[in-house]
């Protein structure tokens, strides 16, 4: 038996030949579709990764947004707030301003009342005093006064009542 350290020539070639071709056709019948798998599950990769991107760009803008809509809400509430109290304050001094109104109004009132009394108070007194002057006098000049001149005689007295011509 022979050793041989280098193979025979055409044993070479056919092993390089049947190589080449086992080459060949595994890279149609495999590598295509590996390729294809791989390729596609790359695809698939990158467009979750985009999707993930999108997503989070949505979600910080509507997260902005929401702190934008947020931030408007409290300034609303803030102004409505002040609105409210402005509001109440105009409402209390308005209420002032009529009490006030209303007390003006009642303390003339009752002046002019308490004047209208006094006058006719004072009215009384000068009829009754001028009733009893009259009945003074005419028991003085012991005459009976019809009652016609009597009447005469009160009102001239009333009317002269307080003038300079009853006190000389």
């Amino acid at each position: 038996m022979e050793i041989r350290v280098i193979p025979e020539l055409s044993s070479m070639i056919l092993t390089l030949l049947a190589g080449l071709i086992l080459f060949w056709g595994l890279s149609k019948l495999l590598y295509k579709p590996v390729s294809k798998v791989l390729n596609d599950r790359k695809e698939n990769i990158q467009k979750d990764i985009d999707g993930a991107k999108a997503l989070k760009e949505e979600a910080v803008t509507l997260k902005a947004e929401y702190e934008s809509k947020l931030q408007d809400a409290k300034n609303e509430t803030q102004e409505i707030i002040e609105n409210g109290r402005r509001r109440g304050e105009e409402i209390k001094e308005d209420i002032i301003v009529e009490a006030k109104k209303e007390a003006e109004n009642i303390v003339e009132k009752a002046k002019r009342e308490i004047q209208a009394e006094r006058e006719k108070a004072l009215l009384d007194v000068k009829m009754q005093a001028g009733e009893m002057a009259v009945l003074i006098a005419s028991k003085i000049i012991e005459k009976d006064v019809d009652m016609a001149s009597q009447q005469n005689l009160i009102e001239k007295f009333v009317d002269e009542v307080g003038t300079r011509e009853w006190q000389n």
